[in-house]
């Protein structure tokens, strides 16, 4: 199989995972990184460096494009990217506005482009069990909890930030297209940049709430799912064990889930994956719905 050559657009703290994962998975170099960062990236060393977003999709003959800039970053990148009729891996959010996120996925079927969204959380096994488990079954409520000690960051609020993982989730584990009959928003501000949210919104008969904040002072992301029959999930992302149920542990693989988005990724740029540009940009544009609204 000839080396598949993937553009990485944001070399920063979670650019450097691309790199170091890409080079974890790939060691032989069956997948080269060419970035925008100027310095040596993971795996081999003869990935060519550019040195802007448009240089690399332009000239660098890649096959995909991984975008992890910073969130105000992402629509246009995006663009230039679908423009080129390139596959996109974007980190979420894909855009910092509903309008955005939409024309996003207007412009990918127009390119027939693959777009794959960071919803990380989406791919981790434990919150495959918990989807499998919880298939066809009557969700009365979600709760969450995510937050740590930052980051503050200028062009996106906490909302923005954090709130894309878990309405993912939530709307991702409840399916179908049911509308959201509620939503209620309330924002504690900390000090500069720092924020505490909680929302809350309705969809269907199911009830789900949440909370996200920059300013805890342990990092946690707790996700937890009660059924009608009574039956209780929680996917504690910093916990021993992952899912549990009733409290009891659930056997989960080890696999990271930042692998799994990596190996669709790269199977979908080669042909050998499902186009999930369709249903990835479907659950966006819903999040951004969602988030819009509790922004308002």
């Amino acid at each position: 199989m000839r080396q598949t050559k993937l553009g990485l657009i944001g070399t920063g703290r979670w650019g450097s995972r691309y790199l170091d994962t890409v080079g974890r998975l790939w060691p032989d170099g069956a997948v080269l990184v060419s970035d925008t960062a100027g310095g040596a990236g993971a795996g081999r060393g003869d990935a060519v460096r550019w040195d802007s977003p448009a240089a690399l999709i332009r000239n660098a003959a890649v096959d995909g494009v991984i975008i992890a800039s910073p969130a105000a970053t992402h629509y246009a990148i995006t663009a230039l990217a679908l423009d080129a009729a390139l596959p996109v891996l974007v980190e979420k959010p894909v855009a910092l506005s509903l309008d955005e996120t939409r024309s996003i996925r207007v412009l990918a079927a127009s390119r027939r482009s693959t777009v794959m969204v960071g919803h990380q959380h989406m791919h981790a096994p434990a919150f495959q069990e918990l989807r499998e488990r919880t298939a066809g079954r009557a969700v009365a409520a979600i709760t969450s909890a995510a937050g740590g000690d930052g980051p503050v960051r200028a062009d996106c609020d906490v909302l923005w930030d954090y709130g894309p993982h878990d309405i993912a989730m939530a709307l991702g584990l409840l399916g179908g297209e049911d509308p959201v009959t509620e939503a209620f928003a309330r924002c504690e501000v900390l000090g500069p940049g720092r924020q505490t949210w909680r929302v809350g919104i309705g969809v269907g008969a199911t009830r789900i709430r949440c909370r996200f904040t920059n300013s805890a002072t342990v990092k946690h992301h707790r996700f937890g799912v009660r059924l009608a029959d009574g039956d209780e999930f929680l996917y504690d992302d910093f916990a021993a064990h992952r899912l549990t149920f009733g409290g009891t542990p659930i056997r989960i693989a080890s696999t990271l889930p930042l692998d799994r988005q990596i190996q669709a990724f790269v199977a979908a740029v080669r042909g050998d994956g499902a186009d999930s540009s369709g249903s990835d940009l479907a659950l966006s544009v819903r999040v951004a719905e969602v988030l819009a609204g509790l922004s308002a």
